[in-house]
């Protein structure tokens, strides 16, 4: 059995998107799963996507204090260890993230109101398009609605706002939590998680 979608594309150049089974990991370890392929994304690289339950855009308010609203995130039929060794044996993998505020701070300070939790069960505080603690897309731009913070939440300036983007370090994907704060009275916030997607082969 075949270790990802990219490697089911290497074999057969005409294998059509669709659901297929992987065992990442190989005969004897953990045991094998579905998954979605889509063969036709980055340019046919044979993309392996992984759903879960929180994909659609979820409101978060009424809670005020650091990381108060959690959300745990649960992989289709498939466990963190299983998820662990497809990003081994991908090149790449990728986790669309986003957003969307009104009054509600994100990576604010040296404690942050908002972040997400990486498989190992470790605290994030960078955002989706950087790879800096405390900074969002906008924050490696230097393009934050105030230059002072590293994302265009942290304005807190009375209006929707939204940071978003890849987050693309493959030793902490998937993402397997996310925190909130910072969303009382008259503040708010809509999260947004993309699907896991890995492609190419290590």
């Amino acid at each position: 059995m075949l270790a990802s979608c990219s490697e089911i594309k290497m074999l057969s150049l005409i294998a059509k998107s669709g659901n297929y089974v992987i065992d990442p990991d190989g005969e004897g370890g953990l045991p094998p799963f579905d998954v979605t392929c889509d063969m036709n994304d980055k340019n046919g690289a044979g993309v392996t996507v992984i759903s879960h339950d929180s994909e659609s855009r979820i409101l978060v308010d009424g809670c005020d204090a650091r990381g108060c609203y959690s959300r745990d995130i649960h992989y289709a039929g498939v466990s963190m260890s299983q998820l662990a060794s497809l990003t081994r044996v991908s090149l790449h993998c990728e986790q669309f993230i986003k957003y969307e505020c009104y009054g509600s701070v994100l990576l604010y300070n040296d404690d942050p109101y908002g972040w997400w939790v990486s498989r190992d069960s470790t605290k994030r505080t960078y955002w989706g398009g950087a790879s800096v603690s405390r900074k969002c897309a906008c924050g490696m731009t230097n393009s934050c609605a105030n230059p002072s913070y590293g994302c265009n939440c942290d304005a807190n300036d009375g209006v929707w706002r939204e940071d978003s983007g890849l987050l693309t370090d493959k030793s902490h994907l998937p993402v397997n939590q996310l925190r909130f704060g910072d969303s009382g009275a008259n503040e708010a916030g809509y999260h947004t998680l993309g699907k896991l997607k890995c492609y190419g082969t290590a």
